[in-house]
């Protein structure tokens, strides 16, 4: 897939662009974390985490219109910078190290590519956020995922999940809101904000769990994926 294909995909929500970005990035992306950060040694842990934080926010910025790609392989260094800047703020969180090193990777990224940063606050905020969506009913976190990441109409949620028809799951949907809501009141300013808090976290959470899906380890102990699989392989 081209970096303009991809690109469409996440703004869709197409799982076949992110598997292809895990199982043909991935690798690449851990190693040279690995080579960056050789002065405070990543664990496969890390490596995994960093990788799932910076796809999250890869979304988040594409979805914003905040990435211009201009060439094949950007997208892939674009995802890169980003893990760099995360692992410069776990390491800094650690403080087992000088913060030399990690200080002049981070000013050199921010010259670099201005756009990577992500407001703390802003992050905070989507932390408690997803707190909320993983604190509702499976039932709705199921309903949402559909509506929200899968983009399916009522009638479909409603088959899919043995309802009687497009408005019973409209109600459900309604009533899985308002528990969202009534929990994340003091975020909570409008119904639209609510809209938006609701599909952003059901986002974050979906992505996550087709990023768990796709964890395989290698034998050198870094989680990839295997780079020959089908891109259309479901």
């Amino acid at each position: 897939m081209t970096d303009h294909q991809l690109l469409i995909g996440i703004m869709q929500n197409d799982e076949r662009a992110w598997k292809h970005i895990c199982r043909n990035m991935k690798q690449g992306f851990a190693a040279i974390l690995v080579q960056t950060f050789s002065f405070n040694s990543l664990t496969n842990e890390d490596i995994e985490d960093i990788f799932q934080e910076s796809c999250i926010v890869l979304m988040q910025k594409v979805k914003s219109g905040g990435i211009a790609i201009s060439r094949d392989g950007a997208l892939f260094s674009y995802l890169v910078q980003i893990g760099k800047l995360t692992a410069c703020n776990l390491v800094r969180k650690r403080k087992d190290i000088t913060t030399e090193n990690v200080v002049t990777i981070s000013d050199n990224l921010h010259k670099e590519y201005e756009d990577i940063s992500v407001d703390e606050k802003q992050k905070s905020q989507d932390e408690f956020l997803d707190r909320v969506f993983d604190s509702l009913p499976s039932d709705c976190k199921t309903l949402l995922k559909h509506f929200y990441w899968g983009r399916k109409p009522m009638d479909h949620i409603a088959s899919v999940l043995g309802m009687r028809n497009a408005d019973s799951a409209k109600t459900k949907k309604n009533k899985c809101m308002n528990k969202f809501k009534d929990i994340a009141a003091k975020l909570i300013e409008s119904d639209e904000f609510a809209e938006e808090a609701v599909r952003a976290a059901v986002e974050r959470a979906a992505l996550k769990e087709l990023l768990e899906n796709e964890k395989v380890y290698a034998e050198n102990g870094i989680c990839t994926a295997a780079l020959n699989t089908d891109d259309t392989e479901e």
